[in-house]
């Protein structure tokens, strides 16, 4: 699968729970990867696949529960 196959999806998070946001989509294998865009500001990219979109807004939903996130 190509770059340009993946859906992006931009979030603010705390700086402090990029790691632990990494650490579940880790866990989660082919739901999405996670980058870093700005450690500093909490910026992170999931690149998701298409097939695994509802899934990772499940995820996602319920890391929000968690952990204060917004998706930009």
């Amino acid at each position: 699968m190509t770059h340009t196959d993946s859906i992006q999806w931009q979030l603010e998070v705390d700086k402090k729970d990029i790691a632990y946001i990494v650490s579940i989509f880790d866990s989660y294998e082919n739901l999405a990867i996670v980058r870093t865009l700005d450690q500093s500001k909490g910026l992170i990219q999931l690149m998701i696949s298409p097939d695994y979109l509802e899934e990772t807004r499940k995820l996602l939903d319920s890391l929000a529960t968690e952990v204060p996130l917004r998706v930009l």
